[in-house]
């Protein structure tokens, strides 16, 4: 790869990170219920998923996803299932104070948990295979050695991805002034909730499609 394919690739994927989705939902949503320090756990979550993506995307199984229109339904169906249910839960938490410590917030969620919800939600994402898929190719050259081209790309998205959506968590964090009652949280408990299941039900819908 020469300089300029490193640059293109940089801008598709930091256009590609910038635009909302589930995923930047669940961020903002973690940095602002939960702290910068779950919250990045979360994003640690996203980064590995689109990680794994990126390789499949590489690999022969990919290409076997989107042939096989059957995978990638089920694949849809079980990430609109689960968009649903955190839409739900979403919708439906309780409140947190503000002033509540990390100790206590921590009880409410674990790191592991926020990982797993994060993780989940990207690698279930067909679009985001179906992007890579079509994107990857465009920057690998069959003369060099696929492995270090693959190296590469990977590194170069895990660190616009984490950046992005740790800015994206960490301003919702600092934002939390803005919703200094009860209310205004329990209104974006549920507006975060509604997003969710939109997205749910628009991945669901999508399968129909397949």
């Amino acid at each position: 790869m020469n300089i300029d394919q490193i640059i293109a690739f940089m801008m598709i994927i930091t256009i590609l990170l910038l635009s909302p989705g589930p995923s930047v939902i669940l961020s903002i949503n973690n940095g602002l219920n939960h702290g910068i320090k779950l919250a990045t756990i979360g994003v640690l979550g996203n980064v590995v998923a689109f990680q794994l993506l990126l390789i499949i995307s590489a690999t022969s199984f990919g290409a076997l996803i989107l042939v096989f229109s059957e995978l990638l339904m089920i694949i849809k169906v079980i990430g609109a299932i689960y968009l649903c249910y955190l839409g739900y839960k979403a919708y439906h938490s309780p409140v947190i104070q503000l002033n509540q410590t990390c100790l206590s917030d921590s009880k409410i969620h674990s790191s592991g948990l926020v990982f797993k919800q994060a993780f989940f939600i990207t690698l279930s994402n067909p679009k985001a295979l179906i992007f890579v898929s079509a994107l990857l190719p465009q920057f690998i050259e069959s003369t060099s050695s696929l492995v270090s081209q693959i190296f590469v790309l990977c590194l170069i998205s895990a660190s616009i991805h984490f950046t992005i959506y740790f800015c994206y968590a960490a301003l919702a964090s600092k934002a939390k002034h803005l919703l200094n009652s009860d209310k205004r949280r329990r209104r974006f408990n549920q507006f975060s909730g509604v997003a969710f299941i939109g997205f749910g039900i628009s991945l669901g819908l999508s399968s129909l499609l397949v």
